[in-house]
């Protein structure tokens, strides 16, 4: 007798491939028989008809990492489907680090602020998050910013003591089942880093045939320059790559067709053999961290030293004219493209527009962000904004990439968590991913469902060396989605996020289900995702 036995599936098998119909068997964590099985015994059956079935979906691009240990369960990930999160990008993650390191990565490290803090290196904070179970699998990059925190290193380069730590601390983590580094060099305090320091690091990636992850240095107006750099470090250092959102944002200063030419860089890299995928997120709003618009003067002293100088009048006057990076928009007179996620000294701001918050405060938009940032003092991180970032347009030139991974950039929520969910007051969070089915398979009719599965699925895995994942076929781990296409509900809005998505019957997870006939089973069989060959 078998496991489990899902019988009349609609087949979309991750690869790319027409749908097909067949049965599927499930023993343990894999798949062992597809075909017309008939009465095969089974201790569970299910009955998948007029439904669809596909590997589980996995999320190239996340940072749950910072909220698994709050929400082992990962609520609003596994209701969308998504059985694998990768995680630790752009330069900011949970490991390594000690106490020390997050101490002085305080207002750096990320918008939202943990409960359940672990420390530890790499090994030990996954031999803790795992030994407590987690309900979804997750692979792990080293984020460049948790390296530089453990030696404290500043300006353009560690020293070579530093950068000795540095490289033995990521060797650690490789060996641990790591898939490789991650840096963010468009946002501080990776902006200072040279090009050299990130060279020397890669040569460990290397040694474990890794991955090198980046929030490239410029998505605007130098967004080919900065492509070029990122693919010369991958070349030097002859590993594989993905650009994080290789997006560009409306009205920033991009030259015309300059993310068309930063795009061909990246075909014409991979036709010369590198291994390198783009990547994107699902819908024209997107959400970054509110002291990012701020220019590197201002944050040379650390979080603490730039939220007393913005008390100043002639600092916040100078800023005006000077914050112009990252979202160039607002230097345009577009702060009614920006709302707040989630801010540190005023809650009840969550969730308006800058606009309105700023009529909350009695001041206008620079001001009120401005007392934003200053009264948060050294936990700066903790305010984040949303806003309209790329036009519709660009969405669908995005969409039409078929190297180009579909991701999610976002957090693991879990309403039953009021402390958790306050910080993440944006829809993305909830139903990110589904919103490529709904919108651009279902909706919009751009892309057929099996290249929509294709890149939440067999391209991700492939590119991670993730052997078994991805794909449903006979000897695969068994991460399995069952789903109604016309019933999926995205249910998060803009104006009201909280809440989870819905449309999955059942989503099942090395073998195990976690979602059972739509409801949560508080399994907890998620494993560390390694590159296998």
């Amino acid at each position: 007798m078998i496991d489990i036995l899902i019988k009349n599936c609609r087949i979309v098998d991750g690869t790319g491939n027409a749908a097909y119909h067949a049965d599927i068997a499930v023993q343990g964590d894999r798949i062992v028989k597809i075909g017309h099985l008939g009465d095969m015994e089974a201790a569970k059956i299910i009955d998948a008809a007029g439904k669809y079935v596909t590997p589980g979906f996995i999320d190239a691009h996340s940072h749950s990492d910072h909220t698994l240990a709050d929400n082992p369960l990962a609520q609003s990930t596994i209701r969308q489907g998504i059985t694998a999160e990768i995680v630790g990008h752009c330069g900011m993650g949970i490991a390594p680090r000690t106490l020390e390191s997050m101490a002085k990565g305080a207002g750096i490290l990320g918008s939202y602020k943990e409960r359940n803090v672990i420390v530890g290196s790499f090994s030990k904070i996954i031999e803790q998050l795992y030994g407590n179970g987690v309900s979804e699998n997750t692979g792990w990059f080293i984020p460049h910013t948790n390296l530089r925190l453990l030696v404290d290193a500043k300006g353009p380069r560690a020293t070579d003591e530093q950068l000795k730590i540095m490289k033995e601390a990521l060797r650690e983590a490789m060996q641990g089942g790591a898939l490789g580094l991650s840096t963010g060099i468009e946002f501080p305090p990776g902006r200072t880093t040279d090009p050299e320091e990130i060279d020397e690091l890669l040569s460990v990636v290397k040694e474990f045939d890794g991955v090198y992850s980046s929030h490239i240095r410029n998505r605007d107006e130098f967004i080919e320059d900065a492509v070029e750099e990122y693919l010369t470090a991958l070349r030097k250092a002859g590993v594989r790559g993905s650009i994080s959102h290789f997006n560009v944002r409306h009205n920033t200063n991009v030259p015309p067709m300059g993310w068309e030419h930063a795009l061909e860089k990246m075909e014409k890299a991979r036709e010369e053999g590198l291994d390198v995928l783009g990547e994107m997120t699902p819908f024209p709003w997107g959400i970054g961290i509110a002291q990012t618009l701020l220019p590197p003067w201002i944050m040379e002293n650390g979080p603490a030293a730039a939220a007393k100088q913005l008390e100043d009048p002639q600092i916040r006057k100078r800023l005006r004219t000077d914050c112009d990076r990252y979202w160039r928009f607002i230097h345009k007179g577009e702060w009614d493209r920006v709302g707040i996620q989630s801010n540190v000294p005023f809650p009840e701001l969550n969730g308006l527009s800058m606009k309105e918050a700023a009529a909350r405060l009695g001041m206008d938009e620079w001001d009120c962000f401005f007392e934003i940032l200053s009264k948060s003092g050294e936990l700066m991180s903790g305010n984040c904004l949303k806003a309209r970032l790329y036009s519709d347009e660009h969405m669908l030139q995005k969409i039409a990439q078929p190297q180009f991974m579909l991701t999610v950039d976002g957090y693991s929520a879990d309403l039953s968590n009021k402390e958790l969910t306050d910080s993440l007051g944006f829809c993305l969070h909830y139903m990110g991913m589904i919103h490529f089915l709904i919108a651009y398979v279902r909706d919009m009719k751009v892309l057929s469902i099996e290249e929509c599965v294709r890149r939440m699925t067999g391209l991700t895995a492939s590119h991670y060396r993730l052997k078994g994942r991805g794909m449903i076929q006979e000897g695969a781990f068994a991460d399995i989605n069952i789903f109604d296409l016309d019933n999926l509900k995205e249910n998060s809005t803009l104006d009201d996020p909280y809440h989870y998505a819905s449309g999955f019957d059942y989503v099942i997870v090395n073998g195990v289900p976690v979602l059972d006939e739509t409801e949560h089973t508080g399994a907890r069989p998620g494993v560390l995702l390694r590159a296998a060959f």
